[in-house]
């Protein structure tokens, strides 16, 4: 009898941590977007989420084909952040590869933002608890090229 008992305050106390876990892992943010620049999704890159109260740690994550995520597991805290981004994106056109790699060697051509000596443009953002979904639409201001 003594048995019994035991199992079934085993399987009950089981059951309620079941029901409670689910609420406890909607607390941390789970964070997800799209980058996209001039209206093109950046290739590939960072985001970076760094507290304005400096409080906790600066949390990152990489952009593949303009998607980002940032899972619980990182333990990003909810709060206003600061968001940096970097990357490349895939312009379709091949150029010759740089040294080292040897004459005729072909590679698509990449556009980098921000620009080669420009700065990011830093956005702020609120982080709650639970899903976020960011879209971060950035621009870039095209110059005409030099003859």
């Amino acid at each position: 009898m003594l048995n019994c008992d035991r199992s079934l305050c085993i399987a009950v106390c089981g059951g309620l941590l079941l029901v409670a876990l689910p609420g406890c892992a909607n607390s941390t943010p789970v964070v997800r977007g799209v980058v996209t620049v001039n209206g093109e999704a950046l290739s590939d890159g960072s985001v970076t989420f760094e507290p304005l109260d400096g409080a906790s740690a600066s949390v990152g994550a990489k952009i593949t084909e303009g998607n980002f995520e940032v899972p619980a597991t990182s333990r990003m805290t909810p709060g206003m952040k600061k968001v940096t981004i970097r990357g490349s994106i895939k312009t379709g056109k091949l150029v010759q590869a740089a040294p080292p790699a040897p004459i005729g060697v072909m590679v698509e051509e990449l556009t980098f933002y921000p620009p080669p000596g420009g700065q990011p443009e830093i956005r702020e953002v609120e982080i709650r608890e639970g899903d976020n979904e960011l879209r971060f639409e950035m621009t870039v201001k095209k110059t005409a090229k030099k003859k």
